[in-house]
């Protein structure tokens, strides 16, 4: 009986830990009123089916990924031929047949798988460049941070205005790295470890200058980015693209329908062109994003990985979409 309890508990806990990580998946629904001649058919059903399934993705896209909306255009009748290869589920909430109207009203949930559509999409996107013999090179330093200290804003006994201003606690961290990294691998860039190219640029780009700047405010100071850019720029092999941005991890609370701890991140991103006078050519943010966990800890860690995907995932929508 105890080895009972204990295999149940075992199993509590795993459910809890394995739901707690952030879904490579999301849910929408669509909604079609498909018009029909004389009879519904099957074929009729199935093209309603699948007109609801696409809207449902095309939901997906405008609340979600809107800089992919170019990229899907180029290849939407694709998708909608071959709709179940993105999907991991769809399920009929509702049908319903108006015979006066002819019309066949279809409302569906379907799991979009977002991986595999993202990649099919930035896919789609760089296809429309002009074919290049060079290799497309990126580096990133993305910090998180958490608040040190706020000073409030207010006015003095002298009468002047003091500004409010924070401090954070910055640092890099292996789920945001990991995270970046493997999105943007997926998306046919090649990354390099922005640390390895510190002796390459002769200390131009130095990732404990990111980490200071983004400890005192939300930018680079223009020394480090102009240093930064500079060191990539002169490099033998050239580094085409330099990403960086803040993860600002708030305070833990108790989601009240999962008991859960969860804990928001706010992101802010960008990827600067380095052949272009770094000039930003793509932006992501604020966009505010929450991970939940069976402790503080996981939570923020979810938190990180969630924010760092979707946050990646915007930024290189906006260079395929313009052929970058």
């Amino acid at each position: 009986m105890k080895c009972s309890n204990l295999t149940a508990k075992l199993w509590l806990i795993f459910i809890i830990v394995f739901s707690a990580f952030p879904a490579t998946s999301a849910e929408y629904k669509g909604v079609v009123e498909y018009p029909y001649s004389g009879w519904l058919d099957d074929d009729e059903r199935a093209a309603a089916y699948a007109e609801a399934k696409l809207k449902a993705v095309e939901t997906w896209l405008a609340k979600t990924q809107q800089y992919q909306l170019p990229n899907f255009a180029l290849i939407k009748d694709d998708i909608s031929a071959n709709i179940d290869d993105y999907l991991l589920q769809s399920t009929v909430i509702s049908k319903k047949e108006n015979k006066d109207d002819n019309l066949f009203r279809v409302v569906m949930r379907v799991s979009i798988n977002e991986s595999k559509l993202l990649a099919k999409l930035t896919e789609a996107g760089r296809g429309q460049a002009a074919p290049s013999n060079e290799d497309q090179y990126i580096t990133f330093v993305f910090v998180a941070r958490e608040l040190a200290s706020r000073i409030e804003a207010k006015d003095t006994q002298s009468g002047d205005f003091q500004r409010g201003e924070n401090t954070w606690q910055a640092t890099t961290t292996n789920e945001v790295d990991s995270a970046v990294g493997a999105v943007f691998s997926a998306a046919n860039y090649y990354v390099i470890d922005a640390a390895l190219l510190e002796e390459e640029t002769e200390g131009q780009l130095d990732v404990n200058n990111f980490i200071m700047d983004y400890e005192q405010g939300d930018d680079l100071t223009p020394a480090t980015k102009r240093d930064a850019i500079r060191g990539l720029r002169g490099l033998l092999d050239p580094v085409q693209y330099l990403a960086i941005g803040t993860l600002d991890v708030d305070e833990h609370s108790t989601d009240d329908v999962s008991g859960l701890y969860q804990v928001p991140v706010s992101v802010t991103a960008k990827i600067l062109a380095i052949k272009r006078r770094g000039a930003a050519v793509a932006s992501v943010g604020p966009v505010q994003y929450i991970g939940l966990g069976p402790t503080p800890i996981v939570a923020k860690n979810n938190a990180l990985k969630l924010a760092a995907e979707k946050m990646a995932a915007g930024l290189i929508g906006q260079l395929s979409s313009k052929s970058i």
